[in-house]
């Protein structure tokens, strides 16, 4: 028999780095520059002499805000819904209500009875608490 000394699973091990030596760290790629979105300019109102909703005012920290309207003539019922809208105005005039019945309107889902006044834009600004008011003139 021969000495032959087996060296199955052996290999070499790596230095380790001395104490005065910094250790580097993997360095992540740096991501690709950020675009901003694009912008998109909305189309022009179609028919202006229609449109009764207008948004006045927007939420400071909101980088856009909307508001979509319809009217339910039979429930006598207008619908309004908002998004990061701070103030917006109706044109009651432009819109076929009749004061003869009820007339509810629902801001982002909640019911109230809206009332005839003495103007027709109606101005609602939305308070500390959530809930949306009618700013009187």
């Amino acid at each position: 028999m021969s000495a032959v000394p087996a060296l199955a699973g052996c290999h070499k091990s790596a230095p380790t780095p001395s104490p005065e030596e910094p250790q580097t760290a993997a360095v992540a790629p740096k991501p690709p520059p950020t675009e901003a979105p694009p912008r998109i300019p909305l189309p022009d109102d179609p028919n202006p002499a229609d449109r009764w909703l207008f948004v006045e005012k927007t939420k400071d920290d909101a980088p856009g805000g909307w508001a979509t309207g319809s009217f339910d003539r039979q429930k006598n019922k207008l619908d309004i819904r908002t998004r990061d809208v701070r103030q917006f105005a109706i044109d009651v005039e432009r819109i076929a209500i009749d004061w003869q019945r009820l007339v509810i309107i629902s801001i982002d889902g909640k019911n109230s009875e809206l009332r005839r006044r003495d103007v027709t834009l109606l101005h609602f600004r939305q308070d500390d608490h959530g809930q949306w008011v009618v700013v009187e003139p």
